[in-house]
């Protein structure tokens, strides 16, 4: 039969394509981090302190047991950050955009 078999180029894995990276404008905001990043960074480094010779995949796991002990008024204090940091982030962005449609 003419059974459509991959051919051997087909099963080579292609080189990836190199992505051009867009140049970040410095000048652009930066997006806020959700509250559980707030968190991880809060509590990064004590863990790190206590556990020298964790990875960063054992501080994550850590982190994540933590935040899931959480209260949830706790969460709600660092979900409170992050909205605020959302519409300080719009806020900038919209200022930003405004400003590159004026330049043209």
């Amino acid at each position: 039969g003419n059974e459509k078999r991959p051919s051997a180029d087909m099963m080579k894995p292609k080189p990836k394509p190199q992505k051009k990276k867009k140049k970040k404008d410095p000048n652009e905001p930066q997006k806020p981090v959700s509250a559980y990043a707030l968190f991880f960074r809060d509590t990064q480094a004590a863990i790190k302190g206590q556990n020298p010779n964790a990875t960063f995949g054992d501080v994550s796991k850590i982190v994540a047991s933590m935040w899931d002990s959480l209260g949830e008024e706790q969460k709600q204090g660092y979900k409170r950050k992050t909205e605020a940091a959302k519409k300080e982030y719009l806020k900038a962005l919209a200022a930003y955009r405004a400003s590159l449609v004026s330049k043209v």
